[in-house]
C-alpha cells in the first residue's frame, strides 16, 4: 500500500515539474508578457505575438495620422483637456472600446472612442526600460507648439517620441478619470483592470501631474475630444486621403446612398416651397406685371427641374468614382498580400 502511494507521489511530482517547467518556458520571452496584447498586426497584416520592439510601441502608441494635420486641429476641437468621464455620460455619449491610439477621445454623434489604459503603461519599471531616452536627446522644454518646438522633435529619438505619446495619453486618463464616479464608469467600460483602486488611482495621477512633465506631451494632447466628421473633411480637402477621409463615414454604398437621397429630399422640399410661393405670386396683379418676378421664376423653374437632376449626376459619380477607386486598391492589396504569402511560403520550404 506504501509503495502504491510512494509511485503516486512520485508521479504527481513528475507532472508538477513539467507544468513548472512549462510555465517558466512561457515567461522566458519577456518579464512583460503577461501585460501585452495576445497577437498584433505587422505592417504587413500578419498576425503575430508582440515583441516588445520600438516598432511594436510606435504601432500602440504613436498618433501620426493626427500630428499631420496639427496645424488644422483647431477645427476639430479645443486645445483643453478632456471633459470626465461622467461629462461624457451626461451629454449621452456611448463609450466604445477602440484599440487605435490616433481614434482615442474621437467622438462622432453620441459615441466617443476610448483606447482602455494597457496595463504596461502603469508599470513604472517598463517606462524606465523601454520608454526612457538612451540616446541623450533634448526634448522640448517650453509649453510652445511652434516651429522651433517641432524642428526640437524632429532631432529626438524614437524611444522619446513614443515616450511623449504615452505620457499624453496617462495625462488624457488623467482628465477622463477625475472623480470616483469616473473610475466606475472606466471599470464598466472596462477602460482600465478592475482591480483598480480609488486611492491606488488617486495617487498615480497625484504622482503623474507633480512631476510637471506635461510640457512634454505629444502635440496631439493639447486638443481632447476632436470630432471625426471635422477630422474627415480635414483629410479630404487637404488630399490627404480625399475619397475615405480620417475614417470611412460609410460602411457601405447602401449608406452612402441612403445619407444622400436624404439631402436630396431636403432639396426638394425646399424647392417645392419656394415654387408653390411663386406660384401664388404670379396669381397677384401687382407681381403679374413685374418682369423681373417673372424673369426670376423662369429662371427658378428651370434651376428646380435641372438640380436634382445635376445633384443625382454628381452622387453618382462620386458613387462611381468611389467605386473605381476601392477595386483598384483591392486588386492592388491582392496583389500585394499574394506576393508575401508567396515569399513566406518560399521562406519557409527554404
Amino acid at each position: 500500500m506504501r509503495r502504491g502511494i510512494g509511485v503516486s507521489s512520485r508521479k504527481a511530482a513528475k507532472i508538477l515539474r513539467i507544468a513548472e517547467d512549462a510555465t517558466l518556458d512561457m515567461q522566458k520571452p519577456s518579464s512583460y508578457d503577461d501585460l501585452l496584447p495576445a497577437s498584433y498586426r505587422t505592417p504587413n497584416d500578419d498576425i503575430e505575438p508582440p515583441i516588445l520592439t520600438i516598432d511594436f510601441l510606435k504601432q500602440e502608441l504613436q498618433v501620426e495620422r493626427l500630428n499631420d494635420i496639427h496645424d488644422w486641429l483647431w477645427l476639430a476641437g479645443r486645445p483643453m483637456p478632456a471633459r470626465p468621464l461622467y461629462y461624457q455620460k451626461a451629454l449621452r455619449r456611448d463609450i466604445v472600446v477602440h484599440e487605435r491610439m490616433d481614434l482615442h477621445l474621437v467622438w462622432v454623434d453620441n459615441r466617443i472612442f476610448l483606447k482602455p489604459i494597457p496595463r504596461y503603461l502603469l508599470d513604472q519599471q517598463f517606462w524606465q526600460e523601454h520608454l526612457g531616452c538612451k540616446e541623450g536627446c533634448s526634448v522640448p522644454t517650453d509649453g510652445r507648439h511652434d516651429s522651433i518646438q517641432e524642428r526640437a522633435e524632429s532631432t529626438t529619438c524614437e524611444r522619446c517620441k513614443i515616450h511623449q505619446c504615452a505620457l499624453g495619453f496617462i495625462l488624457s486618463y488623467a482628465a477622463l478619470i477625475s472623480y470616483e464616479s469616473d473610475l466606475c464608469i472606466a471599470k464598466e467600460a472596462n477602460l482600465v483592470s478592475s482591480e483598480t483602486t480609488w486611492p491606488a488611482w488617486r495617487s498615480h495621477v497625484k504622482k503623474v501631474l507633480a512631476e510637471g512633465k506635461r510640457h512634454k506631451i505629444n502635440k496631439r494632447y493639447i486638443f481632447g475630444e476632436l470630432r471625426l466628421a471635422r477630422l474627415n473633411k480635414i483629410y479630404k480637402y487637404t488630399w490627404r486621403s480625399p475619397v475615405r477621409g480620417y475614417v470611412s463615414a460609410y460602411t457601405s454604398y447602401v449608406h452612402f446612398w441612403h445619407r444622400n437621397l436624404v439631402r436630396i429630399a431636403s432639396l426638394f422640399a425646399y424647392l417645392v416651397v419656394v415654387l408653390t410661393a411663386m406660384q401664388v405670386g404670379l396669381a397677384t396683379t401687382r407681381l403679374q406685371a413685374s418682369y423681373a418676378f417673372q424673369q426670376a421664376s423662369f429662371g427658378f423653374t428651370v434651376f428646380s427641374v435641372l438640380a436634382p437632376l445635376a445633384f443625382v449626376g454628381l452622387v453618382s459619380a462620386f458613387s462611381l468614382g468611389a467605386l473605381l477607386y476601392n477595386l483598384n486598391a483591392t486588386f492592388a492589396y491582392w496583389r500585394k498580400r499574394s506576393a508575401t504569402v508567396e515569399h513566406s511560403r518560399a521562406v519557409n520550404i527554404a
